[in-house]
């Protein structure tokens, strides 16, 4: 959808005064959570314009769009800078609902990933696991790989009794967030204990972020 160009300008206006709110403060501070796709949008809509004004007659129009378009784009990326810092150091520590609802969806879903990434990494720094830096970094996109993509089945777990879709209880002894599952996302924390499928159950335990609880019959 073509935006009008008083919501450009709008849009132009929104992202430079977030800017300056990100620039002047230390935490991150709370954006609409369609900001991205509303900036997007701006941008896509000025291409077309300048599209529309590519000729002789129009050139001074399509320099005008052209350079609108850059001064957005130019401030969208400083934002996106300034703010992912604060993003990329907050991913480190335990989140909570404070962060995570002043983000857009992007930005929960890159947070969450790198602060999952980050966990593994450090812990692996801490406690050996028997597992190289390599597979500790590799380990939340194999779960979603596991729970997501068909595959053929390894011996290994051909000869496990349990149906593919058995859930196992586990408790959880290491922050770990998120496994992502045929059934929904997990957020994980230390001393939970609860009920994951079978094959992300199998992952985080041989990796030493949880252990199979064993219920007497």
């Amino acid at each position: 959808m073509t935006l009008t160009a008083s919501e450009i300008d709008r849009i132009a206006r929104e992202i430079r005064d977030y800017y300056r709110q990100e620039s002047a403060t230390v935490q991150i501070q709370k954006i609409k959570p369609n900001f991205y796709e509303r900036a997007r949008e701006a941008v896509e809509s000025l291409d077309q314009l300048a599209r529309e004004n590519i000729s002789p007659e129009t050139i001074d129009v399509y320099r005008k769009v052209m350079d609108k378009k850059d001064l957005i784009e130019k401030n969208l990326r400083n934002f996106f800078l300034k703010r992912y810092e604060k993003i990329m150091r907050d991913s480190l520590f335990e989140l909570g609902s404070k962060t995570m609802d002043r983000l857009a969806t992007q930005e929960r879903t890159f947070i969450l990933e790198m602060h999952n990434t980050m966990s593994i990494y450090i812990e692996g720094l801490i406690h050996s696991t028997g597992a190289t830096d390599k597979e500790k970094m590799a380990l939340p996109e194999r779960i979603v790989e596991e729970e997501h993509v068909e595959s053929t089945p390894s011996p290994r777990k051909e000869s496990r009794t349990e149906e593919p879709d058995a859930m196992r209880l586990v408790s959880v002894t290491a922050e770990y967030l998120p496994v992502a599952t045929s059934i929904g996302d997990f957020y994980l924390h230390k001393n939970d204990i609860l009920y994951l499928p079978q094959k992300a159950a199998e992952l985080i335990t041989e990796k030493k972020y949880a252990r199979y609880v064993i219920l007497k019959k």
